[in-house]
């Protein structure tokens, strides 16, 4: 019997498949860009012309996920990016809307009040995510963005609330480059326990926060070894 050395065998075991998850994490640059591309360029307006919420959902080749040299333009060009936004701005869904197919969007339901993560996470089995994922290829990055983060009232605690949504995301995609980032604390949610809330989101998908400082846009994982991201959580009063 050949003798391995144990050092060897452990190595060998990382080379498996369960132990892939630490090199798939997603580059905060890349997710940086990424963010400040769909302010700049699909972000839509309220009435009064304040930034509205929306959900928009992409999935792009890997090396938009990793490489910091790489152009989110070149899979999503900014003719798509306006028709994305003139449909939100007009009430109206991106149901794979743009030229490649690979990005779906909402605003709240205005009539029936349903979040706009809910409208792409849901039903499960037949939703608009499902139908992006039977789209993404299997070594594609999925990121998933929402201007403001969950609302704990409807979107995390009620029955109405998206976790199933977002299990089912990533059972079909385990292993996989996947990240949720939104952007803004929603608004009535800064007084809530949001480490909590936070928390249980990261513990299905990896859970970022993409905002602008100074006019330039910087993201952070929100969930290291269990411990919430300040950079995620309200500015303390």
């Amino acid at each position: 019997m050949v003798s391995v050395p144990l050092r060897g065998f452990i190595i060998f075991l990382c080379l498996l498949p369960l132990c892939v998850e630490g090199i798939q994490d997603v580059n905060t640059v890349c997710l940086a860009k990424m963010t400040q591309y769909f302010y700049d360029n699909v972000q839509p307006k309220t009435g009064q012309g304040a930034d509205a919420q929306y959900a928009l959902s992409i999935y792009v080749p890997p090396a938009h996920c990793t490489d910091k040299h790489s152009k989110i333009e070149n899979v999503f060009d900014k003719f798509d990016a306006a028709e994305v936004r003139s449909l939100l701005n007009n009430g109206a869904r991106c149901e794979f809307c743009t030229k490649p197919e690979n990005v779906i969007a909402s605003r709240p339901d205005q009539i029936t009040k349903e979040h706009s993560e809910h409208v792409l996470l849901y039903p499960v089995g037949n939703s608009l995510m499902d139908k992006l994922l039977k789209k993404a290829r299997a070594e594609s990055c999925v990121v998933f963005y929402s201007y403001n983060s969950p609302c704990v009232k409807t979107c995390l605690q009620s029955a109405d609330n998206i976790l199933e949504g977002l299990r089912n995301w990533i059972n079909k995609r385990k292993n996989q480059m996947n990240a949720f980032v939104f952007q803004e604390i929603w608004q009535k949610d800064k007084d809530k326990d949001l480490q909590t809330e936070f928390q249980n989101i990261d513990k299905i998908v990896p859970l970022y926060r993409c905002m602008r400082n100074s006019n330039a846009m910087e993201c952070r994982k929100c969930v290291n070894n269990n411990v919430v991201d300040p950079f995620c959580l309200p500015k303390k009063k």
